[in-house]
């Protein structure tokens, strides 16, 4: 995995790094390095042990680096960083420590590039590939390794101090980078699958909003048309009635245009409690079964029909989206039978048992074909999409001169 180019967590950990490691050469280790007797001198020393930390600190802390290397920010840093831990070690021995304090010096010094090798093979870890952890984490504890063995003698209590120091070296920096690594890799992983996981529960928002959003819509022009359609149809069709008996029977024309008007007026009523809760208002007043038993007698009036009615005094336990469904399934049909059956009888039966709520409409008009009308007739089509959105099952059964039948059954939830 690449590095940004300012990831912040990086640049912030590389900017103390060589502060840090000036501190360390001006108050630690010329401290220890004078405790142990290793004399060097220091104008010479200083000049080679500071000249790349503090190159390093203006490579951090000016942006333009940050910004001009873009990817190669953190390998230059730690290709740079790694050759000076290991090439200082090798001139401060070959330079500036007396032969007779080799062994002291290397041992000293070994126990510091502990400290800085492990820093860098860290952020390696934290960047990139395990592979390349371990590759770098053994190159560097086996290059320090072979730099320090000119400067050991064999057999000396040093020179196996020294070979141990190696070897724990190796083994503990390899292990707890590449276990690093490993944490940083599930982490990593981890986070994308919370990142994928939020983006499906996002785009599932997203499908679950426009699908509510369009089923609103769907209720809304069902509302519309179980109110406004069927009073602006009632009117449109008793306007027509007027305009042909205008100037052959003004007063018969003069009773539909009053007649015309009362439905107009008793439609925008109905629309405008449609517009208010988007609920039918008589089930809020009545109740189901009572509303149902007003929308049947009403229409056998309207249309001089005899009259069969099956019904419970009252429904109780009736949830309200099934009582709405209910309530514009009979009056869609109904309107229907009023508008289109010619039919002279009419029965209309609710009843509630243990299978669930069942609807029958049956009249004895001319009928039709349901297969012919069933997917161009918005009424009907919206009699469905209700029965449904509810689970229930809504059965048309006509023919032609044979009446009709509209069962709705709810099953019992």
């Amino acid at each position: 995995m690449h590095p940004k180019a300012r990831d912040p967590d990086v640049v912030s950990v590389l900017r103390y790094l060589p502060v840090l490691q000036i501190f360390y050469v001006f108050f630690l280790r010329r401290s220890v390095e004078s405790a142990m007797g290793i004399a060097v001198p220091l104008d010479r020393w200083l000049w080679v042990t500071l000249a790349v930390p503090l190159l390093l600190v203006v490579y951090t802390w000016v942006p333009l680096f940050h910004d001009t290397l873009g990817r190669a920010y953190l390998p230059s840093f730690l290709l740079i960083n790694t050759i000076y831990v290991v090439l200082e070690k090798y001139i401060t021995l070959s330079w500036f420590i007396p032969p007779a304090q080799h062994e002291l010096g290397v041992v000293l010094l070994t126990l510091k590039l502990w400290v800085m090798i492990f820093i860098v093979t860290l952020l390696l870890a934290w960047r990139y590939s395990r592979g390349l952890v371990l590759v770098v984490s053994v190159a560097l504890c086996l290059t320090d390794g072979a730099l320090s063995l000119p400067f050991m003698t064999p057999g000396t209590s040093l020179y196996s101090l020294t070979m141990i120091l190696i070897f724990a070296r190796l083994v503990f920096i390899t292990s707890v980078s590449v276990g690093v690594q490993w944490l940083v890799e599930r982490q990593r992983e981890q986070r994308g699958e919370l990142m994928e996981a939020n983006h499906k529960l996002a785009q599932y928002a997203a499908a679950t909003e426009q699908l509510g959003v369009s089923q609103e819509r769907n209720r809304l022009a069902r509302e519309l048309h179980d109110t406004l359609a069927h009073s602006l149809s009632g009117v449109t069709v008793e306007l027509q009635a007027v305009q042909s008996l205008w100037d052959v029977n003004p007063g018969h024309a003069r009773h539909l245009l009053s007649h015309a008007l009362q439905a107009a007026e008793s439609g925008l009523t109905e629309v405008r409690r449609a517009l208010q809760a988007l609920r039918a208002s008589p089930l809020e007043d009545l109740g189901l079964a009572l509303a149902v038993r007003d929308l049947a007698t009403s229409a056998a009036v309207r249309a001089s029909l005899r009259l069969d009615l099956d019904l419970p005094s009252r429904l109780l336990g009736i949830a309200p989206e099934v009582e709405q469904c209910v309530y514009r399934v009979a009056q869609e049909g109904l309107a229907n039978v009023v508008r289109h059956a010619d039919a002279t009888s009419l029965r209309v039966a609710l009843h509630c048992g243990t299978g669930g709520l069942t609807l029958t409409i049956t009249d004895d008009g001319r009928g039709f074909d349901p297969a012919s009308v069933n997917g161009t007739h918005y009424g009907l089509r919206g009699l469905h999409e209700r029965a449904e959105m509810l689970g229930a099952s809504l059965h048309v059964a006509s023919a032609p001169q044979e009446g009709t039948t509209i069962r709705l059954l709810v099953p019992s939830a």
